[in-house]
């Protein structure tokens, strides 16, 4: 089974942060790894987001030493992850289920 990268920016959106986390861990394709960059400098909600990334064992943490943006957050993760295909969700946002077993499907079928 193909491997998914899904990489989380994460700046200022501990409102949001958990249900976002949340769409992604229930995916009906289960192949992935979770990249969440903490990209504040500020590392007061540091420790809360390092609690959701021992949520699963698929979650992986990268943090910045200094506040880089969504672009430059997502270029870091992208050179550490480690799956076929790539997807990036930001920290407020929530997908459907099969949202990913879709997509590999698609790209599987289109080359």
């Amino acid at each position: 089974m193909t491997k998914v990268s899904v990489i989380i920016p994460y700046y200022k959106k501990k409102k949001y942060i958990l249900a976002t986390l949340n769409s992604v861990i229930k995916q009906s394709y289960k192949n992935l790894e979770i990249i969440i960059v903490f990209d504040e400098e500020n590392k007061k909600n540091l420790k809360f987001i390092s609690s959701l990334a021992k949520k699963d064992r698929r979650i992986k943490l990268i943090v910045n030493k200094k506040n880089l943006g969504a672009g430059l957050s997502r270029n870091v993760a992208i050179k550490k992850s480690k799956g076929e295909y790539i997807a990036f969700i930001d920290a407020d946002d929530l997908w459907n289920k099969n949202k990913i077993q879709i997509q590999v499907n698609f790209m599987k079928s289109n080359k």
